[in-house]
């Protein structure tokens, strides 16, 4: 027998067995001392079981603790995807024309432009139409020379042997380094000649192409091409800006990405005077999606944990175990891994941090608190197969994006999102990763005019002017605040600084598989630990064990060959007994 594992500490036993040595029978005397020896041996094997039982629990633990740390690695990082609100809004755009197609990106603000184009950007053209090559196989360069062209006022220059081809030309154009980031040489046919062609790679009225020798070419010359094609900007006006008839909005590329925040406008042509409407509003059916997604990755993190919890019979197909036919199912009982469920259904069924219910009296608050306002609940009901599990009411859902996307989207989404009850302060700004989420009680003094005291939770916070600054023994740490008011007094306001459920779940998820501080990580460490000891058991009794059976077939052969000699003794006595009676 041997013993392997891939820890460097388990032993490897290999057994001192002799096969086929030390058989026997019960020749001496007619007792079967091999039964007796393999029941001794079965009834002396108890710890050894009890290990081998206690180590395939411990190997089924670790396979089972390690798939679910990988999952929640998986559901942090696809949930970060979406931890902020710009990431959780998705778009769509309503266009009355074909002139332009606009894409709007993380951030858009929903709302409705009218999009007037006076232009369409172009590249710089040039055809060569009063110079025929018959074939492009004909040679248009004698002697060895080189040509000169410029780009966006920069000369361009490049060598040309002798023998080149209309062709050669092209293509020596287009493989130089510096010509092929910015001018393109083509031959256009025209059903009986061929004609040289440069254009700029740029749109935009400065990335001008200048022919400024081709002396190189055979009876060519730069009178010969036509600027078929100049270079331009694109000219449009949004919501009826510049307002004078003759000015526009100038852009070198037809693709526009800095007149409506976080929308990119791609113009195709040019419009009439009264332009297009382009509308940009929230896509709730993608939206409504990505709930969807959140639920049902969550839901498969609840139903792996259930099913080795022993809530399900039913295993995962996630989760692989090894069991024989008639184990009983596995089960792992762990306390560490219920607290951590437990914490992961606190985190979906408690109020996101930093919401406050909507008050209208004082305008402060938030539409919705928690998922189950927007139609995600816990099923609760015993027996069900969902049991545990997140429903989603779409009906629900639907509406609370109907009503508002955007307090959708903070619940889920929020990081960092702020609020003041009052007037008598604003936030500055706030500090990814140490400012925390939740509500924080703001109290200042003005005396003389100036602050002369500030605290936050009861915490003294630093004071420069009118500015406050959480210090790091408060749990606002970052939070930076300006007081606005001037007059002498005490003033208190209540600050919510927000983050979603999305946001706090992968949090959550992050800390809890942390290689070195994470809870799941440090039990899988103990139960690979675990795994180790009692492979070493089991070597340890596996060695004790053959010894044994070494040892009892030493002594019953010893004991059956001394019972044959006593037997034969037996017989010869008995022998001569009979002979001396007759």
């Amino acid at each position: 027998m041997s013993i392997s594992s891939l820890s460097s500490d388990v032993l490897a036993y290999t057994s001192t067995t002799t096969s086929g040595s030390n058989n026997f029978s019960g020749l001496g005397n007619g007792t079967d001392f091999d039964n007796i020896r393999e029941a001794t041996i079965e009834a002396e094997s108890y710890r050894k079981e009890e290990y081998e039982k206690d180590l395939k629990y411990s190997q089924n633990a670790t396979n089972v603790l390690t798939t679910l740390n990988e999952e929640l690695i998986s559901l942090s990082n696809t949930l970060g995807e979406m931890d902020e609100i710009s990431e959780f809004y998705s778009y769509s755009g309503n266009i009355s024309g074909d002139e332009v197609n606009a894409v709007a990106e993380d951030g858009a603000k929903p709302g409705t432009h009218n999009i007037v184009v006076g232009q369409i950007a172009k590249k710089d053209k040039w055809v060569a139409e009063n110079y025929n090559i018959a074939s492009n196989e004909t040679v248009i360069c004698s002697s060895n020379s080189s040509v000169t062209l410029a780009y966006a006022g920069e000369d361009i220059s490049m060598d040309i042997p002798a023998g080149t081809t209309a062709e050669d030309f092209v293509n020596l154009i287009n493989n130089n380094s510096n010509f092929n980031k910015s001018i393109e040489a083509s031959l256009i046919y025209d059903g009986s000649n061929y004609h040289l062609s440069f254009t700029g790679m740029e749109t935009g009225s400065d990335n001008i192409v200048e022919l400024k020798d081709l002396s190189a070419l055979d009876s060519a010359s730069a009178t010969d091409f036509t600027n078929t094609q100049v270079a331009q900007n694109a000219k449009l006006k949004i919501d009826g800006y510049p307002s004078d008839v003759n000015s526009w909005l100038e852009r070198s590329s037809n693709s526009v990405d800095d007149i409506i925040d976080n929308v990119t406008l791609n113009l195709t042509s040019k419009t009439d005077s009264d332009g297009i409407e382009i509308g940009i509003s929230y896509d709730t059916t993608a939206m409504s999606e990505k709930v969807a997604s959140f639920v049902a990755d969550v839901n498969q993190i609840i139903y792996d944990i259930q099913s080795v919890t022993g809530v399900f019979d039913t295993p995962s197909e996630n989760i692989n175990v090894d069991i024989d036919d008639d184990d009983e199912p596995f089960v792992l009982k762990e306390s560490t891994l219920d607290l951590f469920y437990n914490q992961l259904k606190n985190i979906i069924s408690s109020p996101g941090q930093g919401f406050n219910s909507y008050k209208e009296d004082t305008d402060f608050g938030d539409l919705y608190t928690s998922l189950s306002m927007i139609g995600i609940s816990t099923d609760s009901t015993q027996g069900s197969k969902t049991f545990g599990q997140l429903v989603l009411d779409y009906d629900v859902l639907d509406a609370a994006l109907t009503e508002s996307p955007e307090s959708v989207a903070q619940i889920f989404s929020a990081s960092g999102e702020n609020s003041v009850d009052n007037s008598s302060l604003q936030v500055i700004s706030t500090i990814d990763g140490l400012t925390s989420a939740g509500d924080y009680n703001v109290e200042y003094e003005i005396s003389g005019g100036q602050i002369t005291s500030a605290t936050i939770n009861g915490v003294a916070m630093k004071i420069d002017g009118s500015t406050m600054l959480a210090q790091r023994d408060s749990d606002a740490n970052g939070l930076y605040l300006q007081g606005l008011e001037t007059a002498d007094g005490i003033y208190s306001s209540k600050i919510s600084v927000k983050q979603g459920k999305l946001g706090e779940l992968a949090d959550y998820c992050s800390q809890s598989t942390d290689f070195e501080t994470g809870s799941i990580p440090m039990l899988i460490e103990s139960y690979e630990d675990s795994n180790t000891k009692l492979q070493n058991e089991i070597y340890d009794e596996t060695a004790r064990l053959d010894s044994l059976n070494q040892s009892l077939k030493a002594k019953y052969a010893t004991l059956d060959s001394l019972l044959s000699k006593y037997s034969n003794l037996s017989t010869q006595l008995d022998t001569t007994l009979d002979f001396s009676n007759d």
